[in-house]
């Protein structure tokens, strides 16, 4: 098996090669009667090298192109006419010789034909159809010729007619086929694109970007599961933007959005990325430190509480700052999460009558276990 690295680094360009593979694969397999034509002495020993000799070249030159990304230079980097053309021509050689085996060589142009459902529409296949049965008719003097006295020309005109009659058939379907395909893969992306837009809305505040408070209770409801299994310990921190009130009452209701999402989004490039920052409510802000220590906690407070002091929010006031009051609680062994969060909401309470910007540690009271 080929492993995706092998064939090329570029998603796109893989998808081709694996393409292409496909169709060198029918080479492989229309060798078969080649072979037995060889063996039963319908059709002569150079026939088989030539027809061995242009897949190799043409198909090396496939390959190389895809390799070296000079397809990419052409309308159709899947290379797709091409290569139909190259199949056909050679098919429409060597069935010249195939005698009364040329049957066998038909049904491969009607392979070839479905090869176009990839990436050609309908129109195009069906162009392609004709060319190719206006080809196949222009062959017939050249078996006449080859095959003298033995030389059939009802049987001619009859494998002529049947496969002019089907051949445009398969190709309309073919085409068909190729443009359910790429509505499907469009109603896929679509779908792909409205799923990420649905995940987005249900875990993410519409207006801050951060998370919302139900997925963040979700994230912390695990980590506590974890940690009470041995998995180390965790924080939160409670923030309360002091003042902002004043801030919708003074610059109005679009200013305090801006301190909101200026806010949100100073903090969040000094976390880590392992860490949940969300809204929680209003102008509060939960931040959840997984597998960290109240010390290394408050040097995380530290680090926002530095860039806020150096933050401008745009439409406000020049020197216009925002603080917050910040409440710290580090998780005790079988505590509920909404003991956790009121020790820190109580920690915040006292940040507030003590001054605001300012951080003060939640005190340890054991939860009381219930029956």
């Amino acid at each position: 098996m080929i492993s995706g690295a092998a064939l090329h680094e570029d998603p796109h360009q893989r998808l081709r090669i694996r393409r292409f593979l496909m169709s060198v694969a029918m080479y492989f397999l229309s060798a078969v009667p080649q072979g037995v034509s060889l063996i039963n002495g319908i059709s002569p020993a150079w026939v088989m090298y030539v027809w061995a000799g242009y897949a190799i070249v043409f198909n090396l030159g496939f390959y190389l192109a895809f390799r070296t990304n000079f397809n990419l230079r052409f309308r159709d980097p899947s290379l797709t006419v091409a290569q139909m053309v190259v199949a056909i021509a050679l098919v429409l050689f060597t069935q010249v010789y195939a005698g009364q085996a040329r049957g066998a060589y038909l049904v491969v142009l009607l392979i070839i034909t479905v090869f176009g459902c990839f990436k050609l529409r309908t129109r195009q296949l069906f162009t392609l159809s004709l060319l190719t049965i206006l080809a196949y008719g222009l062959t017939i003097p050249l078996v006449r010729q080859v095959e003298g006295e033995s030389f059939n020309l009802a049987v001619e005109i009859i494998l002529w007619c049947s496969f002019s009659t089907f051949l445009p058939f398969i190709s309309i379907l073919g085409g068909s086929i190729s443009e359910l395909r790429k509505k499907l893969v469009s109603s896929n992306a679509q779908l792909q694109e409205v799923l990420q837009q649905v995940t987005e809305l249900a875990t993410h505040d519409e207006l801050t970007g951060a998370y919302n408070r139900r997925y963040l209770l979700e994230m912390l409801n695990h980590e506590k599961n974890r940690t009470d299994r041995g998995g180390g310990g965790f924080c939160v921190c409670l923030f309360d933007l002091d003042h902002f009130k004043r801030v919708n009452d003074t610059h109005g209701h679009t200013a305090g959005d801006v301190v909101l999402k200026t806010f949100a989004s100073t903090v969040e490039p000094l976390l880590r990325s392992t860490d949940f920052f969300a809204r929680y409510g209003g102008e509060e802000f939960l931040l959840f430190l997984p597998q960290t220590s109240l010390e290394m906690a408050q040097h995380c407070i530290r680090r926002i509480q530095e860039g806020l002091a150096g933050t401008a929010y745009e439409g406000l006031p020049e020197g216009f700052r925002i603080t917050a009051s910040i409440g710290v609680a580090q998780y005790y062994l079988q505590e509920n999460i909404p003991q956790l969060i009121e020790r820190a909401d109580k920690a915040l309470y006292r940040a507030k009558q003590n001054g605001r910007d300012r951080m003060e540690l939640a005190s340890f009271a054991r939860p009381v276990l219930l029956k």
